[in-house]
């Protein structure tokens, strides 16, 4: 790492993949993240297909133009990125970055029928208190259905787990999604480790558990980002 700050919005892209490979958030080649340009509105920044988030670099970054619904340049991400990602950001002014990922611990938890999501577990899972949900269509819908539905299903939501595919996390800038999803990657470790020993648990009362939330999300998810950043820059 060259330790100068990310100045702009690819530079943070950049960095924001970089940081979840270091911490274990991306499987493979085929996990992404979408981000809305907030030095050009129109423009949506998308990790290319088929490259590890330890090699997206700022001249192989996609760029999607939502005014034309087109691809600028020679890059294009993943045909499961563009099914995601395009259409979110077409229709939730809210999420303004969005990852994509299926980690053991993510996709073990959207699979799971013998429990669901518990937000008052710990304080990794408060983050989603309110504002979690699951999608389970899987294959009974037309694309385009399918698609308004998962848009629908996702509004007023910065977590949406999806059936047997890990989940989609957003965030109002790249800072908070980044955060939100190592959050989560962490809420459902615990999760499993809890849950799949059967035992006996406490949970964190309600009222507790949103005030931490609004800690998390007014402003301490930025000064975690700047730490992990810090420590990026510093290898």
């Amino acid at each position: 790492m060259n330790g100068v700050p990310a100045k702009n919005s690819e530079e943070k892209f950049v960095s924001a993949h970089h940081l979840g490979a270091l911490h274990s958030l991306v499987e493979g080649v085929w996990n992404h993240i979408s981000y809305d340009d907030p030095l050009s509105p129109d423009t949506v920044l998308i990790t290319p297909g088929h490259v590890h988030w330890d090699l997206v670099k700022m001249d192989n970054i996609v760029v999607f133009d939502k005014k034309t619904e087109s691809y600028i340049g020679d890059a294009r991400p993943l045909e499961a990125a563009s099914y995601f990602h395009t259409p979110v950001h077409k229709h939730l002014d809210t999420h303004k970055c969005v990852f994509h990922i299926h980690t053991p611990s993510i996709t073990a938890v959207a699979t799971r029928t013998d429990f669901v999501f518990e937000p008052r577990l710990t304080q990794h899972s408060c983050c989603f208190i309110d504002s979690y949900g699951y999608f389970n269509e899987y294959d009974s819908l037309q694309d385009e259905l399918k698609i308004q539905r998962l848009v629908e299903a996702f509004e007023k939501r910065n977590l949406l787990f999806l059936k047997n595919h890990g989940a989609l996390v957003a965030g109002h800038c790249i800072e908070e999604a980044f955060m939100s999803t190592y959050m989560l990657n962490l809420a459902c470790s615990f999760h499993l480790s809890v849950f799949s020993d059967n035992t006996q648990f406490d949970l964190i009362p309600t009222e507790k558990a949103r005030s931490m939330k609004a800690f998390f999300y007014d402003g301490l998810y930025m000064r975690h980002f700047d730490g992990f950043l810090n420590h990026l820059n510093s290898l």
